[in-house]
């Protein structure tokens, strides 16, 4: 990977230019025969923003120098208790590059001594393994399998 990874708020305009550029990734859907490319529309978009804001959430743009990579969004957030992570890259462009692991790293950093929550959940579908091999390698312990699920934890030393 060349460039600095960063993490930088996300904005209603960055969620645009993001989801303009997005493309779901088909071997990450459970079921290869209901899958659907996604397709930009900009009312959309504003829904999941607001469905952002109305949450307890923090939302981060993973930026690759200046050029946007990727989200990454605590969710969940309980001040001084816990949060979740979800992480996603714009497009199959930004991935095997190491730029997710460096984001997830400078999130759990984020939340321990930013947000002094000092334990940190995540979830990958089933058929992620890559998913599940960067929170392992960036320190997340496997707890369980739940259905299409399985879940991940990271406590504060």
């Amino acid at each position: 990977m060349s460039g600095e990874v960063t993490l930088r708020p996300m904005t209603a305009e960055m969620y645009h230019a993001y989801y303009k550029e997005y493309q779901n990734d088909p071997d990450l859907s459970i079921d290869q025969s209901k899958f659907t490319p996604y397709i930009y529309v900009p009312e959309g978009v504003d829904r999941y923003i607001q469905r952002q804001i109305d949450r307890n959430r923090r939302c981060f743009a993973i930026m690759l120098e200046d050029e946007m990579a990727g989200e990454i969004i605590l969710k969940n957030v309980e001040p001084r208790k816990r949060a979740t992570l979800s992480i996603s890259m714009k497009n199959a462009a930004y991935k095997d590059r190491g730029i997710g692991t460096q984001a997830e790293r400078l999130a759990i950093d984020y939340v321990f001594r930013e947000l002094d929550i000092p334990v940190l959940f995540a979830d990958t579908i089933l058929t992620n393994a890559r998913s599940q091999h960067v929170l392992e390698k960036v320190g997340f312990r496997y707890l369980r399998t739940e259905g299409d699920f399985k879940y991940y934890c990271i406590e504060r030393d």
